[in-house]
């Protein structure tokens, strides 16, 4: 068991260990490595420099100019900002209507509207043939009134007291007793 505490003596790799040599190939590309991060470095700092140029240039134009360009640029920003702006503006000015989209669908589009036409003829016929049912439905009310109260006189007419008065204007009158049968002579 305490051989696993004691620490081991014995080198692992002993190729590997320590200081080493580099190889001529080694060697060319560390330098090249080297001057590839200094050419890297150089053009980083002419980056930066441009940069602060057109910084400098930039403060130093005047200031009415960077006001123009700002507001320009602000005003584009909102223009792309703002798309329902857009697309208000070519809905009133009608420039939606001028698209390939709706150019391609233009056939589609007057079938609609024949649709929607007609819809809006057969709602306004409809709404004729309802007026009319109701005038017909009043005059037939009247006509039922009239034909009922032409039967109402036309009964108390009929009453045998009323035609009793009517005979009486006339000079007739009621006869009390029954008629007479006359028998009929077949000889004659």
């Amino acid at each position: 068991m305490l051989k696993w505490f004691k620490k081991n003596n014995k080198p692992e790799n002993s190729g590997t260990g320590g200081n080493r040599r580099l190889s001529g190939e080694q060697k060319a590309a560390r330098e090249e490595a080297k001057m590839l991060a200094q050419k890297a470095a150089e053009d980083a700092l002419k980056a930066k420099a441009e940069k602060v140029k057109e910084a400098r240039e930039k403060a130093a134009r005047s200031s009415a100019e960077n006001r123009a360009k700002i507001v320009e640029e602000q005003r584009k920003k909102r223009a792309e900002a703002n798309a329902t702006g857009k697309i208000l503006r070519d809905i009133i000015s009608g420039r939606f209507l001028t698209g390939e989209g709706v150019i391609a669908h233009i056939p589609f589009l007057l079938f609609l509207c024949g649709i929607f036409l007609a819809n809006i003829s057969l709602g306004y016929k409809f709404e004729n043939i309802e007026r009319d049912k109701m005038k017909t439905k009043r005059a037939l009310e009247e006509v039922n009134a009239e034909y009922k109260t032409l039967m109402s006189d036309l009964e108390s007419r009929l009453q045998q007291s009323r035609v009793e008065e009517a005979i009486k204007d006339l000079g007739l009158e009621q006869p009390l007793s029954q008629p007479i049968l006359l028998e009929e002579n077949g000889d004659e």
